[in-house]
């Protein structure tokens, strides 16, 4: 039986938890949130894309904070320990910044459909390290998977169809980042104001950054549970190292690359030419 003031003060931090995603779902955007973002892109904030950045970081602001709350209620639910609550609030703010970059509003099409034809790259807005993050942990995935195989022979230990499930569910988030990548890269650009179009050329980049850095950061989660399954993760000085690694290694690493400052990509403004109806 938890004692009255542990029940009280927990249910004191859910109340706070929740106002804070109310909070930051209908609460305005501070300045300096538009300004870290134009530092970020070395982008000039005009009254022409000021509207535009302000409604990015609500956005990404309302999802990111409604993830982190799901991932902390998980916790609460399945009565997690205080290091999994950590992994599973981590977790639900990579998800929810994922979910955002995928929901923001992107330009209006103007009064004639007219698109650039000008192609885009990866490389025109991740570094080597962004566009190789999601691969990498996919194949640290599927490496974890082959180890615990072989190490099952001599420690027949832990739940090998837990850990397989695992396994699918790492290489299906890497998937579906990828696949999240490459929408957002294509994404197509109507033509408009020179102001206007840099900004989204900006949230292209800082989307394709989020989305590198979610994929990176829950496939290592799912790596992480792979290795409890396969009941690698003992506690010891040596396996703790792992369970450091990848509970708080990979999120720190993932902050990172999501904040990476990233150059004036430069809008395209090559030939237009009418969009498919």
């Amino acid at each position: 039986m938890l004692p009255t003031s542990f029940i009280a003060v927990l249910g004191l931090s859910l109340v706070v938890l929740l106002l804070m995603t109310v909070y930051a779902a209908v609460g305005p955007v501070p300045r300096r949130r538009v300004e870290e973002f134009a530092r970020l892109h070395s982008l000039r904030v005009t009254v022409g894309n000021g509207n535009q950045i302000i409604a990015y970081r609500a956005t990404t602001r309302r999802w990111r904070a409604a993830g982190f709350t799901v991932g902390v209620l998980a916790t609460f639910h399945t009565g997690g320990t205080y290091g999994l609550a950590f992994q599973w609030a981590l977790a639900g703010w990579f998800a929810g910044a994922a979910v955002a970059e995928l929901r923001v509003a992107h330009l209006d099409r103007g009064p004639r459909t007219s698109a650039s034809l000008a192609s885009r790259r990866a490389a025109d807005y991740l570094p080597w390290a962004g566009r190789r993050a999601v691969p990498a942990a996919m194949v640290l995935c599927v490496l974890t998977a082959v180890f615990c195989f072989a190490r099952r022979g001599s420690h027949p230990e832990g739940d090998i169809r837990v850990m397989m499930t695992w396994t699918v569910a790492g290489l299906g988030v890497g998937a579906v980042a990828l696949a999240a990548q490459r929408h957002v890269l294509r994404r197509p650009q109507p033509l408009a104001e020179p102001d206007r179009m840099a900004a989204d050329d900006a949230i292209r980049s800082r989307s394709l950054h989020v989305l590198a850095a979610a994929g990176m950061v829950l496939v290592g989660s799912c790596v992480g549970s792979q290795l409890a399954a396969a009941d690698v993760m003992m506690h010891n000085h040596v396996t703790g190292m792992f369970g450091a690694l990848f509970g708080i290694g990979f999120p720190i690493v993932g902050r990172i690359l999501a904040y990476w400052p990233s150059p004036p990509h430069g809008s395209v403004s090559g030939p237009a030419a009418p969009e498919a109806a």
